[in-house]
């Protein structure tokens, strides 16, 4: 058999190399233990980050972030604006060099959510495209998308305005609902979510944040519940806890596992690890 030219023996091992770069390449997304509250970090293969919801305690996910190398955040995203989503968003915006800010554009009466959105206000006045509405449409973060999914237009409660966020990196898809209750799950659905490798429970495990509808339309591979140990709303409810197991499907929690870090590949595999704070 002839020898190969050295050139194309070059271009099949540059080939060979990008290949196994791309099969290598994770988005990993690490679901902070902030008790009861929200607060998840999405790092993108390329080194891209973004930041869904900060907790309640005002300084807790800021110092977080800062332990775990974080410098830059390309995409901060406020859910909305109850106090247990944006308590420490705040001091995320003063810490860090954030490019855009995206919320569900419901207003609030708290002095929390009316600080945050001066300073949302102040920096949306120094820079061009800083803040975006919540409209239909698709971000990039990288080689991840990040497509947004508006509450609906008539939707009262604060809870059932979340805006929603369903991350794709290939194969690999994880859904963020917010603290959306079952009348805007349906709408989620109705703007054509599809099944996903990781759904965060709804509304830190709550009965009214999940449904048997919405487990057939998503149908997980991984549930992870952002909940408080002990708390006084009684989250995760055991109900829910049964809907989201019902296909033998793996349940984490932070009040139980801590820390949840979740790395996916293109091809929709994925690995779990959890951490409890020293």
């Amino acid at each position: 058999m002839p020898r190969l030219p050295r050139f194309i023996l070059l271009a099949l091992a540059l080939l060979a190399t990008r290949a196994s770069a791309q099969d290598s390449a994770r988005v990993e997304l690490v679901f902070l233990d902030v008790g009861q509250g929200d607060a998840v970090l999405i790092r993108g293969p390329g080194g891209k980050v973004a930041l869904i919801d900060a907790g309640r305690r005002r300084t807790q996910v800021a110092d977080e972030l800062a332990r775990l190398g974080v410098d830059t955040i390309h995409l901060v995203v406020a859910s909305h604006p109850h106090a247990d989503h944006i308590g420490g968003m705040e001091d995320v915006l003063r810490r860090f060099p954030v490019r855009r800010y995206l919320d569900d554009a419901s207003p609030h009466t708290t002095q929390t959510y009316r600080q945050l959105m001066a300073l949302v206000t102040q920096l949306s006045q120094a820079r061009d495209s800083f803040y975006l509405a919540p409209t239909l449409r698709t971000i990039g973060l990288g080689d991840v998308r990040l497509r947004v999914l508006p509450p609906p237009e008539a939707a009262g409660d604060l809870n059932d305005r979340s805006v929603g966020l369903l991350l794709e990196f290939g194969e690999f898809r994880a859904l963020f609902p917010g603290d959306a209750e079952v009348a805007e799950l349906a709408h989620f659905v109705g703007l054509g979510v599809p099944q996903v490798t990781v759904l965060k429970a709804s509304h830190h495990g709550a009965r009214n944040g999940v449904s048997p509808g919405w487990i057939n339309s998503t149908r997980p591979r991984v549930v992870v519940i952002s909940v408080g140990a002990r708390n006084s709303f009684g989250h995760p409810d055991p109900w829910a806890v049964r809907y989201y197991g019902s296909h033998e499907t793996p349940v984490y929690r932070t009040d139980i596992h801590g820390r949840i870090v979740i790395r996916g590949a293109r091809d929709g595999t994925h690995e779990v690890t959890t951490q409890h704070a020293p």
